[in-house]
């Protein structure tokens, strides 16, 4: 859709501007001391101008797919990392950032779902820019995304904590409907994959705190960052796992509805057998009867 610069003014200000062509963002990069670069629901073309910008072609399939990595890449002399947004509406998706940093470039493919951690990001980022030297700018922003992305993820995962509250007021309501099963059975599989997801990005966040991560160092104020949101994380894989046992409830509460209804049959076979017992013999009399004379 559109692709964002930020640069920096004599002032320390940020400038932002938008960018139409490869050649555009070659001469500005040039010019800037340090230069951001935010892509935003790229379309293919400027996929390609991303591509050529990294001179790297096949990370543009992953971020088509958007593919969340699981450990950091290096592409060329870029740190890449994918932080993932997840979103829950009628099902989980996952949104990735793609950062592509290193000293004086920072970029930023993505889409409209982290609109608001890009925000944020920007505004801290202003706020705090005279207190930063321009070799850390990349690692506090980096950090910031991080932090930002863990505080919107909890709106999803509470969002799944009110799907999983309709199912189970279904479940008491109508405990036979088995629709109510094939739902828990589809949102156990989303928790898994969201799970798996904020395991990952605990797994980044810890690494770029301990120092691993090249051509990212961390400064303290980074770090303090990193551990609110590691710590914020670890809360959130908490709540998930609570999630989990709150599923298997339902299931077991399915179960004990077809217990109950299993029961009730068997009480109603019981009582037809009884009854046609109780016809039998009173035929068998009357048949005596008869017979007797």
């Amino acid at each position: 859709m559109v692709i964002w610069t930020y640069t920096l003014t004599k002032s320390n200000k940020l400038q932002a501007r938008d960018a139409h062509s490869l050649d555009e963002l070659q001469k500005l990069s040039e010019k800037a001391s340090w230069l951001w670069i935010d892509c935003l629901e790229p379309n293919d073309e400027e996929l390609e101008i991303i591509a050529e910008l990294l001179k790297e072609t096949e990370v543009i399939n992953a971020i088509k797919n958007r593919q969340v990595f699981s450990r950091y890449e290096t592409i060329n002399d870029y740190l890449l990392l994918s932080i993932p947004l997840v979103t829950f509406k009628d099902k989980l998706e996952t949104s990735p950032i793609y950062v592509f940093a290193k000293e004086k470039r920072f970029i930023t493919v993505r889409g409209t779902d982290s609109s608001k951690s890009i925000d944020n990001t920007l505004k801290t980022f202003q706020d705090c820019i005279l207190k930063l030297k321009r070799s850390v700018f990349s690692p506090f922003i980096v950090s910031r995304l991080f932090h930002e992305v863990t505080n919107e993820n909890l709106d999803g995962i509470m969002a799944l904590r009110e799907r999983i509250d309709e199912i189970e007021e279904r479940a008491l309501a109508k405990p036979g409907d088995k629709r109510i099963s094939k739902a828990v059975f589809a949102l156990k599989r989303q928790i898994s994959t969201l799970e798996r997801v904020l395991w990952v990005q605990r797994g980044m966040m810890l690494d770029m705190r301990e120092g691993v991560v090249p051509a990212v160092e961390s400064s303290e104020m980074d770090r303090q960052t990193l551990s609110y949101a590691i710590n914020d994380i670890s809360r959130e894989l908490s709540l998930i796992d609570s999630y989990g046992n709150a599923l298997d409830s339902i299931l077991r509460l399915q179960d004990l509805g077809m217990i109950h209804r299993v029961e009730r049959i068997l009480i109603y076979l019981t009582l037809v057998t009884l009854l046609m017992n109780a016809i039998m013999i009173l035929l068998e009399v009357d048949i005596f009867h008869i017979l007797s004379g």
